[in-house]
């Protein structure tokens, strides 16, 4: 199994869902955690996942803009 090779707990990636404003943050933190995880199984043709798959620069831009969630998540009380 991909996650256990990779030393990660399966679990449900978490939704994004407008009426929560930091359920975007949550969903992009997951993915940076357990972005190897998400290339490996993107690239896997059985599991017909590619049209999901990430280039360099949307990953690039998934973490900059949970670096910029984050601040708003932790100031936010």
């Amino acid at each position: 199994m991909i996650l256990g090779e990779l030393g990660l707990i399966e679990q449900m990636m978490p939704c994004d869902v407008s009426t929560q404003w930091n359920s975007t943050y949550d969903m992009l933190q997951f993915a940076m955690d357990y972005q190897n995880a998400i290339i490996k199984i993107t690239a896997e043709k059985e599991m017909k996942l590619q049209i999901y798959k990430m280039d360099k620069t949307k990953w690039e831009i998934a973490g900059q803009l949970s670096k910029v969630l984050k601040v708003c998540f932790v100031h936010a009380c």
